[in-house]
Formats: C-alpha cells, sequence, structure tokens
C-alpha cells in the first residue's frame, strides 16, 4: 500500500530564484545580452533628392574651390616674389652660402604650397558634407509631402508621422499636416454616416435583393475600402 502511494505522489521540485530548471533554456542557447547594434547611417542615405541636393552641393563646391585656389596663388605669388627680392639682395655675398638660403626658401615655398593646396581641399570637403547634411534637412520634408501626395493619389490617408529632428520647412510641414488631418477627418465623418446608413437597413430588415440589394453591397464593399484607406 505504501508503495502504491509512494508511485502516485510526484517528486518533489526545487524552485530556484523562482524559476523550474527545464523552464528556462540553458546561457549557451541564448543570445547575448547586451546592447542591440545600431543601425550604421550610409552617405547615400542622406540624398534622398539627389537632383536637388547635388545642384547645390556641386555649385557651393566649385565656388569654394575656385575661392580657395585663387587666394592660395595670389599668396604664393606674393611669397614667391619675396623669395625672389631676397634673393637678389644675397647676389653679393658668398655663392655657398647663397645657394643655401635660396634652397631654404625654395623648400618654405614648397611647404607654403602643399599647406595651402591641403588647405583647400580640407576646406571643400569640409563645406561638402555640411551641404548634403543641411540639404538632406531640406530635402528630407520634401520627400515625405511627395510620398504622403503620392499615396492620397491613391485614395490612402494614414496618420501623417512627425518631422526627425533637425529638420527644416518645420512650418510648412504642420501646414500640411493640419491640411492632412482636416481631409482625413472629413473621410472618417463620410464613412460614418455611411456605415450608419448600411446599420439602419440592416435593422429595419431590408433585404438585400434585386437593385437596391446590389446597390448596398458595393455601398458596402466602398466603406470597407475607404476604412482600410483609412487606416
Amino acid at each position: 500500500m505504501s508503495n502504491d502511494a509512494d508511485k502516485s505522489v510526484p517528486k518533489a521540485v526545487v524552485v530556484q530564484e523562482g524559476k523550474v530548471p527545464g523552464d528556462v533554456p540553458p546561457a549557451s542557447s541564448r543570445p547575448p545580452a547586451g546592447p542591440r547594434p545600431r543601425h550604421k547611417r550610409k552617405l547615400s542615405n542622406f540624398l534622398l533628392d539627389k537632383k536637388l541636393q547635388l545642384r547645390y552641393v556641386i555649385l557651393v563646391s566649385v565656388m569654394s574651390v575656385v575661392i580657395s585656389g585663387t587666394l592660395g596663388y595670389l599668396i604664393y605669388r606674393q611669397e614667391h616674389r619675396a623669395t625672389a627680392d631676397v634673393a637678389e639682395g644675397l647676389a653679393a655675398l658668398d655663392k655657398e652660402f647663397q645657394q643655401q638660403v635660396e634652397q631654404q626658401m625654395d623648400e618654405r615655398d614648397q611647404s607654403l604650397m602643399l599647406k595651402m593646396a591641403g588647405a583647400g581641399v580640407g576646406l571643400t570637403v569640409i563645406l561638402t558634407l555640411y551641404l548634403i547634411i543641411m540639404t538632406h534637412k531640406v530635402a528630407g520634408p520634401l520627400f515625405k509631402v511627395s510620398m504622403y501626395f503620392d499615396r492620397m493619389a491613391d485614395g490612402k490617408l494614414g496618420n501623417v508621422t512627425p518631422l526627425r529632428k533637425g529638420d527644416m520647412l518645420t512650418d510648412f510641414y504642420d501646414g500640411f499636416r493640419e491640411m492632412h488631418v482636416a481631409v482625413r477627418t472629413r473621410q472618417q465623418g463620410d464613412v460614418a454616416a455611411m456605415q450608419k446608413l448600411l446599420d439602419a437597413c440592416a435593422a429595419a430588415g431590408v433585404e438585400r435583393a434585386g437593385a437596391l440589394g446590389d446597390e448596398l453591397a458595393e455601398l458596402d464593399k466602398h466603406v470597407a475600402a475607404r476604412k482600410a484607406q483609412l487606416s
């Protein structure tokens, strides 16, 4: 009798830290803990409207190259002229000393030219990247508005998401968003009115047969489609 009772009683289960052994997979099978990897943004992601953005980026980049190149050339020319004047003044001195001084001044001129070229290239790169980012903040709202216009052309009137932090044209986008909300609200009112008509016909026991039934069926499909477009 005692043997049968022992078999019917389940074995005790030890609960450790609020968990029953076997319910939690071993640590080796669980994904490693830690922060999720951040999405790496590429430079191409900033070019939403290449035709609009690159037009200004290329224009300003070319202007910066011309301006920095012109200034660099004028500075180098003035420095080279000063070097030539100094070389003429050393003509009466020792020949070896004169050559040594001229070589040092030539090396200084070449170093100055390289520094100015590097500064010009660096300035152009910085301006290009800055313009890409700034035009992206303008092209982003325009891109979103054009996307919602395409959806509205297809009859879709979903919710309009806000702009990202730092985007420009906020006043323009807020005005568009208010217009979109007003159109969406009117559409929701029309759908609600049509749905009330269908519910009233169903409550009144209107038979969906014949021409009236066909029209009610078409109205039902139309209401369902409009609800899907508003979702």
